[in-house]
């Protein structure tokens, strides 16, 4: 019976990982992607599969989501769609995303031109969140984000 319930696990798993929409993104690209929401505010998540905060991250964010509905949450992989794109979907198939989530990885042989395409002030650390107000304005975080942080930017 366990090993029927772990197989019948991990065929979930791997459907959702399928199910996954990652798209490779490119320094040029940058600024449509960032722009995609259209006048509504935007979180955009960078993040890594090595990164340890990353996930906790995410899921503060996934929960503040649910009370701002009219937010636009963009997760961006620093980790190279070539190479990792099988573990990318797998670990975004199990986050509790909402829908219409815009999924993309790095798709540069140098990773510092999407780095600093995506924000020239940052050096890399992770988690880095981007918050794009309707006006197109942005903020940027390394660290985790506090709710309360969310709040005052959504204002």
């Amino acid at each position: 019976m366990k090993r029927i319930l772990l197989s019948l696990a991990a065929f979930v798993v791997a459907l959702n990982a399928q199910a996954v929409d990652l798209k490779p993104l490119r320094a040029p690209d940058v600024d449509v992607v960032l722009a995609a929401s259209q006048g509504r505010p935007q979180i955009v998540e960078i993040w890594s599969l090595d990164c340890s905060y990353c996930r906790e991250n995410t899921a503060r964010i996934v929960e503040w989501q649910k009370k701002h509905r009219d937010v636009r949450l963009t997760m961006i992989a620093m980790d190279s769609i070539d190479d990792n794109a099988a573990a990318l979907s797998q670990v975004l198939a199990t986050l509790p995303l909402p829908p219409r989530t815009a999924l993309y990885a790095n798709a540069e042989a140098i990773p510092e031109k999407l780095r600093r395409a995506l924000d020239p002030n940052w050096r890399g650390e992770m988690p880095r969140t981007l918050l794009i107000d309707m006006h197109g304005g942005r903020q940027a975080s390394s660290g985790l984000l506090q709710p309360a942080t969310l709040d005052a930017w959504h204002r």
